[in-house]
């Protein structure tokens, strides 16, 4: 699977697909965070008991349900999309059914680089992006360093090219 798309002034960074059965365990823990709750907020309306304090406990569960759906949307389909334009960048993060997590920086100069993460057998980093030495992105999507390395050189490229 590639993980990395540069495309004129857009890169794609996609989450390597997590494991079949761990994905199940998320995706069967992010359904019964969803079913309970709703089956006991029903059976709480048939028999007339709905009081403040279930109704916040439900909001809790729905906000445990929300967040259980972006990590298994995030584990089989997440992304991150940074856009490059004249001094400015946008960075989205795509969970397939919602985006979230938009950030826009603006800056005079930009500098790329790797920091490493994981053990030292893995051989994988994160990409890192300062703007006029004061501001700081890290992105989240862990890739291979070989890879990062080639992106940095094209990401320089594509830079100096918008600044002539």
């Amino acid at each position: 699977m590639k993980q990395i798309d540069l495309r004129q002034n857009r890169l794609m960074l996609k989450e390597q697909t997590g494991s079949l059965i761990a994905r199940l365990f998320i995706y069967l823990l992010t359904i019964f965070t969803i079913v309970l709750p709703l089956s006991g907020l029903i059976a709480n309306i048939l028999n007339g008991g709905v009081t403040i304090v279930s109704i916040a406990i439900y909001a809790v569960f729905g906000l445990i349900a929300f967040y259980m759906l972006r990590v298994s949307l995030w584990n089989t389909y997440g992304s991150e999309i940074i856009h490059f334009q004249e001094n400015k960048l946008n960075y989205t993060a795509d969970y397939h059914w919602f985006k979230g997590g938009s950030k826009e920086f603006d800056f005079d100069k930009i500098n790329f680089s790797i920091e490493r993460t994981g053990y030292n057998e893995d051989n994988k980093g994160i990409l890192i992006i300062k703007f006029d030495e004061k501001e700081k992105f890290e992105t989240v999507s862990k890739l291979p360093l070989s890879d990062l390395e080639d992106l940095i050189i094209h990401l320089k490229e594509l830079y100096n090219k918008q600044m002539l």
